[in-house]
């Protein structure tokens, strides 16, 4: 009989369908019929299931622990979504069980235990973020029409206007402190005076709130207030781009003006004083790197005669030389492209098509990427919004802050609108494939790609994790 431990997981301070207690009572029938012997139930309590707060899922952290210990070779839970909530987080768990010799199994979405079904469902859930991707997109070309008019496209009206029939008309009595609050900044003083003022008055912020610093830094990046119409399409990926944001709609004079461009301009400058940039670097293969020892290799950065260097060398020191990361990005990537051949893409696009997952659980499946991306994003603006009104977060990120936090709002309200697929037709499977293909990030790297082994500087063993859907000749290997 094989020993099985059970994870639970809500995320809610509300008791669901989906509650701790109803997660173990299916799991522990789910192991009933299978026969296992269940040695132990972690759970954890209205806790995030996004990936960066995994480290403050205690009972979590435990179990991976206990993983080691060699009791139990089968993990339940109800589903997918209560112990992982992205695709790189659930490939990299599952790659670390394997490792391990430990099963996951989610009671309530068992399709199989064969390598095909578990790559079949991976594949489905990047497919269901890349289609979620692309109808947000296509939900924006119909916002981007309404910019483009200098209307208003929804959410809360800049404080300071008012919106009628989707034109802008200036609340007068807002925009006198709008007037303060730039004077105020342009002078170099303090807000504490105003905001009282604004308390005292009991005038409000558009969301019914207290105006703090929060709205206060909102307001001061806010081009609107010079007649200029500002819209995001995306949110840009870098802070100075977000700052200037190069790729919005611009519509001069589209706006009744309560800041001359002069102060709104000369405001900027003072905010931008002690503003830094800096670029992270990327590590497209961290975790798939093994030494020719067998040992896994760790990324790292070093300085010297003013160039930064990024390369891998194995955690055990065994003395391998250490490999550059822009070669095994490259091989990566190469290797992708080959991977992706245009028979291949017929082949993964056959297997897709017929597996065996309900339509009912592809939907669910959808749903559940769906609600994570926006959870994520909201739990984004609330954090900036806390943090931003407690004083926490840096100079070069405060004055930022307004403009992040706009973005966000109107991506939140793209995904809001976002409709599941009945099916997906060969065509959105291969667009989908051949994007991959064209863009390998890390994500795309993470899911098709098994294990890099290193041979020396030059030469790497590739193993892609699609060997039981195409073959080892399909697949390839060496490059």
């Amino acid at each position: 009989m094989n020993n099985a431990v059970i994870y639970a997981r809500y995320s809610s301070d509300k008791q669901t369908e989906d509650s701790i207690e109803a997660q173990i009572r299916a799991c522990k029938d789910y192991a009933a019929v299978k026969g296992y012997n269940i040695i132990e139930v972690y759970a954890d309590e209205a806790i995030s299931g996004k990936g960066s707060k995994t480290a403050s899922r205690t009972q979590y952290q435990k179990m991976l622990r206990d993983c080691r210990k060699g009791t139990f070779e089968i993990i339940l839970i109800h589903k997918y979504d209560r112990i992982a909530r992205n695709v790189g987080e659930h490939v990299n768990l599952t790659a670390k069980l394997q490792e391990m010799g430990i099963e996951l199994i989610a009671t309530a979405q068992d399709f199989g235990n064969s390598n095909e079904a578990k790559i079949m469902r991976t594949l489905m859930w990047s497919l269901s973020e890349y289609y979620i991707d692309n109808l947000a997109g296509e939900v924006r070309k119909g916002l981007k029409e309404t910019a483009l008019k200098g209307l208003h496209t929804g959410g809360y009206a800049p404080f300071g206007y008012d919106v009628v029939d989707q034109q802008y008309v200036i609340n007068e009595l807002e925009a006198e402190y709008v007037r303060k609050i730039f004077d105020a900044a342009m002078n170099r003083k303090g807000f504490t005076d105003i905001i009282q003022e604004l308390s005292e008055r009991g005038i409000t912020g558009k969301r019914g709130k207290p105006i703090k610093y929060t709205q206060i830094y909102e307001m001061l990046r806010n081009e609107k207030y010079t007649g200029v119409y500002v819209y995001s399409l995306k949110q840009e990926k870098n802070r100075a781009d977000r700052r200037t944001k190069p790729n919005a709609i611009r519509i001069e004079n589209a706006l009744p003006i309560i800041i001359d461009k002069a102060q709104f301009d000369e405001v900027q400058k003072i905010m931008n004083e002690r503003k830094q940039s800096g670029k992270k670097a990327e590590y497209l293969c961290s975790g798939l790197i093994y030494c020719e020892c067998g040992a896994k290799m760790h990324g790292m950065k070093s300085e010297r005669k003013g160039h930064t260097y990024h390369y891998f060398y194995c955690s055990k020191k065994c003395g391998a030389p250490v490999v550059h990361m822009d070669e095994v990005d490259k091989a990566a990537k190469e290797y992708l492209v080959t991977l992706l051949s245009d028979e291949n893409q017929e082949r993964i696009t056959k297997a897709l098509r017929e597996y065996k997952g309900a339509e009912k659980e592809r939907i669910h499946d959808f749903n559940i990427i769906l609600k994570q991306k926006i959870d994520e994003k909201q739990q984004r603006y609330n954090t900036l919004m806390q943090n931003l009104s407690s004083g926490v977060l840096p100079a070069e990120v405060v004055s930022d802050i307004g403009i992040e936090m706009k973005a966000l709002k109107d991506e939140i309200a793209c995904l809001q609108a976002t409709e599941p697929p009945k099916d997906y037709t060969v065509e959105q499977v291969k667009n989908w494939l051949e994007s991959l293909k064209n863009s390998p990030n890390e994500t795309a790297i993470h899911l098709l790609i098994k294990r890099i082994d290193i041979k020396n500087k030059t030469e790497f063993n590739i193993q892609s994790t699609l060997n039981s859907v195409l073959g080892e000749i399909g697949c390839g290997g060496r490059i």
